[in-house]
Parts: structure tokens; sequence; C-alpha cells
């Protein structure tokens, strides 16, 4: 890519699993990472030219979709998905150089992070279990801390990043993967992704459905008569409105003329985005 790299916003800390997406999904070297405390500062920076694009978790293979996320998407819709990635995440149990797992009293981690390792967690006994707001960041907490009591649960990029000891590594009780969509039109201008290019593409959008989602036959039969495939439906109540739904749907293809047949059937149709199905990656280990 000429001239200056691209910035990706990641939610999280240098050596977060956003953060290896990101160095999987675009080639060594083209871009340079944005980190970001939260899902909403990473969609803000985007809006604000701050970054380029952005690597946005959207569904874990064991804990579901993340639907903080989702509802970002019907409130930033200038920001279109435009690639896609599915990450295998290795969890360990990180702790204090000199730490052991049976003197562990308390770990911290992202709040998806616990949710993919409890059955993990419960075997452990007499450990306290705390959210914290990422999973790198739970590391720098622990660091900070120098407590050999504590440890974190992170990716073990995040272990050599702050010189930290793995205690106990891929903690899932399966395989687990994290799939993210890449956002906003600025990663069109970095060279093409390694190992990315796709001939199918597919669809993603937000369906706003009130009383109880009843219309969400409708909606399919619509997909079925066009003969397009659909890859995803889940519902997932509001719960600022009274019986009042989210549909996350997705679908094979572009298929323009659906969606508008589609947006007669409901409230409101947010359209995420048409872009090429990614492959799945295994994270590797960056020299800093």
């Amino acid at each position: 890519m000429a001239g200056k790299p691209l910035i990706v916003a990641v939610q999280g800390e240098l050596g977060s699993n956003s953060e290896l997406a990101a160095r999987e999904y675009f080639e060594a070297g083209q871009i340079d990472i944005l980190p970001c405390r939260s899902f909403e500062d990473l969609f803000a920076a985007v809006e604000a030219g701050r970054a380029g694009a952005a690597m946005a978790p959207v569904e874990n293979s064991l804990a579901g979709s993340i639907h903080d996320v989702w509802d970002l998407f019907c409130e930033k819709t200038s920001i279109p998905a435009t690639g896609e990635i599915r990450l295998r995440v290795v969890h360990c149990l990180i702790g204090l150089p000199g730490a052991t797992l049976a003197a562990i009293r308390r770990v911290r981690s992202h709040p998806q992070a616990l949710a993919q390792c409890g059955d993990y967690l419960c075997a452990l006994d007499g450990v306290e279990v705390e959210a914290v707001y990422d999973t790198a960041g739970a590391v720098q907490i622990i660091k900070s801390e120098d407590c050999r009591r504590e440890a974190a649960i992170a990716s073990a990029q995040a272990a050599a990043d702050h010189g930290m000891q793995i205690l106990a590594k891929d903690l899932s009780a399966a395989d687990n993967f994290t799939r993210f969509l890449v956002l906003g039109d600025g990663a069109a201008s970095a060279s093409a992704p390694r190992e990315q290019v796709q001939t199918k593409v597919k669809t993603t959008v937000v369906l706003e459905m009130e009383q109880a989602a009843a219309g969400l036959p409708a909606v399919l039969g619509v997909l079925a008569r066009n003969g397009i495939e659909v890859l995803k439906v889940e519902t997932h109540k509001r719960v600022d409105r009274p019986w009042a739904y989210r549909v996350y749907l997705e679908f094979a293809g572009a298929a323009q003329p659906a969606i508008d047949e589609i947006a007669d059937l409901v409230a409101d149709v947010c359209v995420v985005g048409t872009y090429p199905t990614g492959v799945a990656a295994e994270p590797r280990l960056h020299r800093r």
C-alpha cells in the first residue's frame, strides 16, 4: 500500500484477539492499530476519521452473538461492512513470572472470554472471576498490581507483549472461533487482504420488528421465493421497547430487490453491508 499504513480501530489493547484478527486479515506492515476501550469508541473512531477501518467481533462459536455490536450497526448506518474473517481464539491463563496455578485466587478478563472459558473456570476451586473491559487489558492490570494470586485470560500474544507467564493454554471446552466484520470504506484503500479473496459474497442486515417478530416467516418467504440461501437468522429482544425485536439476518449474494421487498414487511431495515465471504485463520505470534 502506497503512503501511510491504514489505521484500523479495535476494541481492546494490543494483544487482543481483535488486533490478531486485523493482523491476519491485512498484509503485514499495511496497518497501524488504534486501540479503543469500548465498541462505541471503535465506531466513533471511524466516524471521526481517526481510523480508516475497524475490526468488530460479531459472533463467537461458543458464546453466541455480541449484541452490543449488532445494536451499533443500527445506530451507525454510515459505516459499512466490507469484509469478514473467522479467527481461532486460543485463550490462555496468564500470570506473573513465578506464579503457580494452585495459588491463583482471582481471574480477570473480558466478559466474552470468561463466558467462553466457563467450564474451565468452574473447575478451579476458590477462584473469584472479575469482568474487565478487555482480555489484553486484563494482563496489563495484573502486571501493574504485581500480585501472583491473580491471573488473566488473554492471548499468548498478550503474555509475550508484557513478559508474563502462561499457566494454562486453550481453555475453551470446544473449537472456539470469533467472527469479525471489517468496517469502513478505508479498508478498500489497502491492497488485497492476505488469503481473503473470495468469489462469493454475503449480505448482513438487521431488521426492526414489532409484535414478537411475528412477521419473520413472511420475511423468510421472500428469500425462499427468490431462491436466496439464508446463512443466519437470529431474533434478539429489544430491552427498551415492549414486544419489539431485532432480527440478525444474513444471506448469500446481494439481492437488493429482495431487501426492498422485505422493507415493506418490517418496521425498518439496517443494511450492514455486502462483502466477500471470509475464511478461517489461525492466530500467529507477532514480534513487536
